[in-house]
């Protein structure tokens, strides 16, 4: 039995492009960690980080970016270009953990970074909205 007819020639072009999301996710993610670091420290008032601490943070935020990017872009972000996927998410999650610093409280500096990097992709999933035709031909949405 031949399985030709099931071959998907779009396949290669979709394990490159989710590589590249597997190996942008943990550098954006190591940046991440890096970013947040001083200002986690900021927030709970503690010494300094050492060099550990940056690698540690950059290594634990680059997993979650090497998990996270792939299913996100996917999922939600199919039209975007690949190197918004990675950046403005990136600034959401700094942004949302300088307001966390900037309002003085750990909790909020926890809370906002996620939800600063989810609004990013909510933003980008919304304005790159591919427009949808009726059943007549017309376009719906945008």
């Amino acid at each position: 039995m031949s399985y030709d007819r099931y071959d998907d020639p779009a396949k290669g072009t979709r394990h490159a492009i989710t590589g590249s999301l597997i190996v942008g996710g943990a550098i954006a993610g190591a940046l991440v960690g890096l970013a947040v670091t001083p200002l986690g420290k900021i927030v709970a008032g503690a010494s300094p980080a050492d060099t550990a601490e940056y690698v540690w943070n950059a290594t634990a935020f680059g997993l979650i970016g090497t998990c996270l990017a792939p299913m996100t872009v996917w999922i939600a972000m199919r039209s975007v270009p690949l190197w918004r996927t990675l950046t403005e998410p990136l600034a959401g999650a700094v942004v949302g953990a300088g307001v966390g610093v900037a309002l003085g409280s750990a909790a909020a500096f926890l809370a906002l970074m996620p939800i600063g990097a989810a609004a990013a992709v909510a933003r980008l999933a919304v304005s790159h909205r591919r427009p949808r035709l009726s059943g007549a031909g017309r376009l719906i949405g945008r």
